[in-house]
């Protein structure tokens, strides 16, 4: 795996992201179709740039704008966010939508769910903005309205998914992930586009880091 930095739609700025490399052999014919594609539309879409697609790789994870808050991310913690990377989307993908968190109420299918890294730090509710900037989407919280996002008690997931009671082994496999993370919340942001974000802490064996899912939702 390896970070890379792309191009945002603030010339001063530029995000990490977290790449695999290991199903590439250094052409954009051997990337994974679909769903790889529809992770790389939900970073281009949120920081406003498509210099993404000159980076060859399948898109693991959003990390913080500051490599000092990456230090935690051991290898453990790299296969976790490919993990969960991989089963959002497969879930997604068996329940007909495009996020598993924007679920059934977007009205776009283009937009696949990624995992976010925030390293330690106080990401608890109530500091949303604080979220949003550390990844460098501080913009949506200045123009967008932040509210919580219910989660179903008998699936773990938001209520916006339907169908996912007693659903599909790749369902499962996502709950099996996110049973890992404590003290779970969903939080939308409502703008040109919704941006949903799942957190929770990790145990990174020293002190726990948030990390979890961001996905895009269209509603008209």
């Amino acid at each position: 795996m390896f970070k890379a930095f792309i191009d945002t739609r603030d010339p001063a700025r530029s995000v990490q992201v977290l790449f695999d490399n290991s199903l590439s052999q250094g052409t954009k014919a051997h990337r994974p179709p679909t769903s790889t594609e529809a992770v790389r539309q939900t970073i281009a879409a949120v920081h406003g740039s498509h210099s993404i697609e000159d980076i060859i790789g399948t898109p693991i994870a959003l990390l913080p704008l500051s490599s000092d808050s990456t230090g935690a991310l051991d290898a453990a913690a790299q296969d976790y966010l490919k993990q969960l990377t991989s089963a959002a989307n497969a879930a997604a993908a068996s329940l007909a939508c495009g996020s598993i968190l924007a679920g059934h109420t977007s009205e776009a299918d283009e937009y696949g769910d990624v995992a976010l890294w925030l390293g330690p730090g106080d990401y608890s509710a109530g500091h949303e903005p604080d979220v949003l900037a550390t990844l460098g989407l501080d913009r949506f919280a200045q123009h967008g309205h932040v509210q919580e996002v219910k989660v179903a008690a008998e699936t773990g997931l938001p209520v916006t998914v339907n169908g996912a009671i007693g659903a599909s082994a790749e369902v499962k496999r996502l709950q099996d992930l996110l049973l890992r993370l404590e003290d779970r919340r969903v939080f939308s942001v409502s703008g040109e586009v919704t941006v949903y974000v799942l957190l929770g802490r990790y145990d990174t064996g020293d002190r726990p880091a948030w990390t979890g899912l961001l996905g895009l939702g269209v509603q008209s």
